[in-house]
């Protein structure tokens, strides 16, 4: 329940006062038990739908910083601008130097500033869901190694998350810990090469093994310890290729079970998610390094619910043909299918944009009206209803300086007049909140088609194959 002053807000659309009001409290977030690809409140049987944006001050530049340049008086605006079209849920991005400046510990810093926002979310039941630090407001010399394979960070981070998840493990309004934002395993970092060899020791044990099983004579593996990173080029179904991105996998699923046990061993009441870029799905990478070495299905093991992010960068693209719609609509369904693996589904960004007089040069995007943004996630909604149990839009507002569609991707522009795509997504979240679709099966064309993760992974240009072929699948008659 809302109090009475929150109800007021959505009526007349006024700010928040800044002292404390009295509210209902809000119940902690929990998968329900009963069907477990959906959210309900702790201890009621009421589902919940997660529907609301990415938040961040669009007026504060490029790359925004919330925290450093916290503007209480416009965050208020900005939230009480969210309940009133119906929004429960907002994703924000903590930072390294407003939260983890020196390795292991919470910087007191960005405390007080996020308190405020949790207490403004909380009299207007806004549910939030903050990321792991990142390099938004800049970047310490400590953090510039590799966060997935490097020891040092590892515990680091380790350390943080205890002492940040032990600070709010009693506070409702946090929906869930998002581990980080599109995290991507690297390739040839020292500590990779180094782990690299670990892998294969624990996995084969011996050279004349992972001989037979890469297909080539024992001299040319190397020695055991100094066995070499392989080449990043595409050599479909090779064994070598092959393993070491099941090796990137592994590495992933370390990282993220690491992280989700220090938060439980502090905090058993929040949720535990990762925001995964789409390159999880590997049908569309562009090379065999930019498939993100996270698997969903492996991952998920770690996680309460699984978070994609997609946006329609299949071609043609929603702006550069008619033809664009049908063609990511496919892309995206195939993505969704690959990250169901029997728990909650969010997607945790999406958008495209829509508003630009000029052409945007960063993404080579021509003019567009803005009931262009309309159009493609309207699409994104009917493809995912039924199949996803949370929607956070890309981004809260227009923002200007951006190299990228967060220029024209908001739900308000920039000077705060909601847009078409504002308004239509206002009324989803309205309607779904409280009332989650019936779960939907993915379409016969989709489900009877082979996902060869194998070759998927070690050629870029089996991904390219089978988005054709699934194209041309989706335009058969049953």
């Amino acid at each position: 329940m809302k109090s009475y002053l929150a109800a007021m807000v959505a009526l007349v659309g006024l700010t928040l006062p800044a002292g404390p009001v009295a509210v209902a409290e809000m119940p902690f977030i929990e998968v329900d038990p009963g069907r477990t690809t959906a959210f309900r409140e702790r201890g009621s049987a009421e589902p919940v739908v997660m529907v609301g944006v990415n938040y961040f001050d669009h007026q504060t530049g490029w790359a925004p910083r919330l925290w450093q340049k916290f503007d209480e008086r416009r965050v208020r605006q900005h939230l009480a601008m969210l309940h009133d079209r119906g929004f429960n849920a907002i994703r924000v991005f903590l930072t390294y130097e407003s939260f983890h400046r020196e390795p292991g510990q919470v910087y007191p810093e960005g405390l007080p500033k996020f308190r405020r926002l949790l207490d403004m979310c909380r009299q207007l039941g806004i549910y939030v869901m903050p990321t792991g630090p990142d390099h938004w407001e800049g970047t310490p010399d400590w953090r510039k190694g590799d966060r997935f394979a490097d020891e040092e960070l590892l515990k680091a981070d380790e350390a943080w998350w205890k002492e940040f998840a032990g600070r709010f493990k009693d506070d409702p309004v946090l929906w869930a810990y998002d581990l980080y934002n599109e995290p991507m395993i690297g390739w040839d970092s020292p500590a990779m090469k180094a782990q690299w060899n670990d892998w294969l020791r624990r996995e084969y044990g011996a050279v004349d093994r992972i001989a037979t099983a890469w297909n080539r004579p024992a001299e040319l593996v190397g020695t055991l310890g100094e066995i070499p990173v392989p080449p990043p080029r595409a050599a479909r179904n090779d064994g070598r290729l092959y393993d070491f991105q099941r090796f990137r996998e592994f590495v992933g699923d370390e990282w993220a079970r690491r992280m989700a046990a220090a938060i439980r061993s502090v905090d058993q009441n929040h949720l535990i998610t990762v925001g995964h870029i789409q390159w999880v799905a590997p049908i569309m990478i562009g090379d065999v390094r930019h498939y993100a070495g996270f698997n969903p299905r492996s991952n998920a093991q770690y996680v309460d619910f699984t978070t994609v992010h997609f946006y329609p960068l299949d071609q043609p693209r929603p702006c550069d043909s008619p033809e664009g719609l049908a063609v990511n609509r496919v892309y995206l369904e195939a993505v969704l299918y690959q990250c169901s693996v029997g728990k909650p589904l969010v997607i945790g960004e999406f958008n495209w944009y829509g508003g630009n007089s000029e052409a945007h040069q960063g993404w080579n995007l021509p003019p567009k009206p803005a009931e262009h943004q309309v159009e493609w996630c309207q699409t994104l909604l009917d493809v995912s209803r039924g199949r996803a149990c949370g929607w956070l839009n890309w981004a809260f507002a227009d923002t200007p300086g951006s190299r990228d569609i967060t220029r024209w991707s908001g739900l308000w522009t920039e000077d705060l007049k909601l847009k078409p795509w504002g308004k239509v997504f206002g009324q989803f979240a309205r309607d779904t909140s409280r009332h989650p679709q019936q779960p939907r099966e993915f379409p016969k064309w989709l489900t009877g088609s082979e996902f060869d993760h194998r070759s998927l992974v070690t050629d870029p240009e089996a991904g390219h194959a089978l988005r054709r072929a699934l194209r041309a699948a989706a335009t058969r008659p049953d």
